[in-house]
């Protein structure tokens, strides 16, 4: 037949088709065609062939075939015989399914097991149901479910959910929908667990009206919902989401609930780079925390808040929050998330601070951690802190192998985005150009999609010299001071400190430097005459204002980088004795910090000085 198109299946049921309809039988072991095929008023379609199958079953056959097509292509015995009427009949129906080639027995053990031998013949059957039908059904299904396996129901979320859902129950369907988004998220299903939440929320989102229980109900899945916004980086989606809702969350009188609402929130607004709006958030989240006396919400507040200061330079109450966030991880030893990310808080902070030293024991106790917990997101983040601490102290090689390493082991598309800065940051100090800008620009269009404007502010920073050092000179110097301006906003003062640091290099470079190739020069030439004469003032000025922010904060990190820098300067323009005084400082700060290899950087340029002055 031309309709079959070469598909065996269709081939199947038209041949069945024929044999049902006796127009195509057996005599003496051989097929007998009784009538041609125009006369045997076979459809043409393969939804025709088996609706016209459908049609020739006796009415209580039908009725249990369409009722297992409603548990879905693989259906249990005991449940369909709990959903039918004609259970006393049951046996012998299924029995004819199969020998009309319909279904077949997929598993005896540990329970009897059908299946439906073609997934479109399930589709078909399904929709011959009313709407109205398969609304009831499914309802039915749900609750002999909740029946039969009352003791291991877990097993069964996702199944509970998919038929709540497609039920009468709403309140039923938002429950197992969200208890289906928790088992994905703990088993690293970070996708199909926003599906879940996603679906629940769309459920109560119908609703006309909102009962004040389905309100609990609609905050608490947002609580839930916020691990997967955050995981998958989804950022814009989340401040909008989460905002829409904020003056319920904030009416409902619940502090537990709410605590935990201004939490999300304020993790959200960290992501987006607006580190004021979120310590704002996150300490209305700590204030809800202590008068519900919630520890978990207190400790995700303490958690986040780390993060928070970090970015806005208060170091001594970042580290302060991220211990308190330590010592409530230990009352919840199942939220793991607790633990590894309070740790690596306090990480970030302590490489601000330039205490490499703690980053690295902290960066050994959360790939310990992480390999105990079976933990992939603990062992990224040891890995992530191992890099920052290695680019601190000056170890490019040791930085770029440890970034790797934490985006090998990141099973979550956000957090495979984190090792990129400090990966990328370690190519620029090695002179590697076109690999930093391949890894910022990977980082930022992810970044740029979704509305990670700490990320994407990050990356533009240090995007921004390697445009410079490629040639686009005024660009790059346009994107910083751009960066800049935005930073100020959001009040990053760490991220200011060292876009300054940078502008203070870059025209460093423009004074002390090589002179550009030609091609350069003459892509340049009008900025080039407008900035060199000026270039080593400029220079000295971000420096400047770089350690003074640095000392300001106990920026030790970037602080000894600004002052090296500043000294560098002075000694290519012959200012020997200031060159000396800088240099001599940031020795001191590198030797704070344990940055061997910039400390010996420092030493060979101040020796150099004083052959010099011989």
């Amino acid at each position: 037949n031309s309709k079959a198109e070469g598909n065996p299946f269709y081939l199947e049921e038209l041949i069945n088709a024929l044999i049902e309809s006796e127009t195509l039988t057996s005599v003496n072991g051989h097929w007998d065609l009784k009538r041609s095929l125009t006369e045997a008023d076979i459809p043409s379609s393969l939804h025709g062939l088996i609706n016209s199958r459908l049609d020739r079953l006796e009415k209580q056959t039908k009725r249990i075939l369409q009722k297992a097509s409603v548990i879905g292509r693989d259906f249990l015995y005991e449940i369909l015989k709990r959903i039918t009427e004609f259970a006393e009949r049951i046996d012998g129906e299924l029995y004819q399914l199969e020998r009309l080639d319909l279904i077949r027995t997929r598993s005896l053990k540990p329970e009897i097991e059908y299946m439906f031998k073609h997934a479109l013949t399930q589709e078909v059957v399904y929709n011959s149901l009313l709407k109205k039908e398969r609304l009831g059904i499914h309802e039915q299904i749900a609750r002999v479910i909740e029946t039969l396996f009352k003791d291991r129901l877990t097993e069964f979320n996702e199944t509970l959910a998919y038929h709540f859902s497609r039920g009468q129950s709403t309140a039923k369907a938002v429950d197992y929908l969200i208890k289906s988004g928790e088992k994905s998220l703990a088993r690293y299903a970070v996708d199909e667990a926003h599906g879940y939440f996603r679906k629940a929320y769309e459920i109560l989102q119908t609703k006309e009206t909102l009962s004040k229980e389905d309100n609990f109900i609609l905050i608490d899945l947002l609580n839930s919902w916020g691990y997967s916004f955050y995981y998958l980086g989804e950022i814009k989606e989340f401040i909008k989401v989460f905002m829409f809702h904020q003056e319920l969350a904030q009416s409902l009188g619940d502090y537990s609930r709410s605590g935990m609402f201004y939490a999300w929130l304020g993790v959200a607004y960290h992501m987006a780079g607006k580190e004021k709006n979120s310590y704002d958030y996150l300490l209305q989240s700590l204030e809800f925390g202590e008068k519900a006396k919630e520890n978990k919400v207190i400790g995700y507040a303490c958690t986040w808040l780390s993060w928070a200061c970090a970015g806005l330079g208060l170091f001594s109450e970042g580290i302060e929050y991220a211990k308190r966030a330590q010592k409530i991880s230990n009352y919840f030893l199942s939220d793991q998330y607790l633990y590894f990310k309070s740790l690596s808080g306090l990480c970030l902070i302590y490489s601000y601070q330039g205490n490499n030293k703690g980053v690295f024991e902290g960066a050994k106790r959360l790939l310990e951690y992480g390999k105990q917990a079976s933990n992939s997101r603990s062992i990224m983040f040891g890995h992530w802190m191992n890099a920052l601490g290695y680019l601190s102290v000056g170890d490019m090689q040791s930085a770029k192998k440890n970034s790797y390493k934490s985006m090998q082991v990141a099973l979550d598309p956000f957090f495979e985005q984190f090792p990129k800065n400090v990966l990328g940051v370690a190519y620029l100090f090695d002179g590697q150009f076109n690999e930093a800008e391949e890894v910022f620009l990977s980082a930022m269009k992810f970044s740029e999609n979704r509305g990670v404007g700490s990320l994407s502010l990050f990356c533009q920073c240090f995007i921004a010299p390697t445009i410079i050092a490629k040639g686009k000179m005024q660009q790059g110097i346009r994107l910083l001071k751009s960066v800049q301006k935005t930073m100020q906003e959001s009040h990053r003062r760490v991220q200011y400190a060292l876009s300054e640091y940078i502008l203070g290099e870059v025209y460093s470079q423009l004074a002390t430097g090589q002179k550009p190739s030609l091609s350069i020069l003459a892509k340049n030439i009008f900025f080039l005459m407008k900035n060199v004469p000026f270039a080593a003032k400029r220079a000295e000025d971000h420096y400047n204002k770089a350690i003074k922010l640095c000392r300001k904060m106990g920026a030790n990190g970037l602080l000894g980088l600004a002052l090296f820098g500043l000294g560098s300067l002075h000694k290519s323009i012959g200012r020997n004795d200031q060159a000396k005084r800088y240099i001599f400082d940031a020795m001191k700060v590198f030797q704070e910090c344990d940055a061997v290899l910039y400390l010996e950087q420092a030493e060979e340029s101040l020796e150099s000085i004083k052959v010099a002055d011989k």
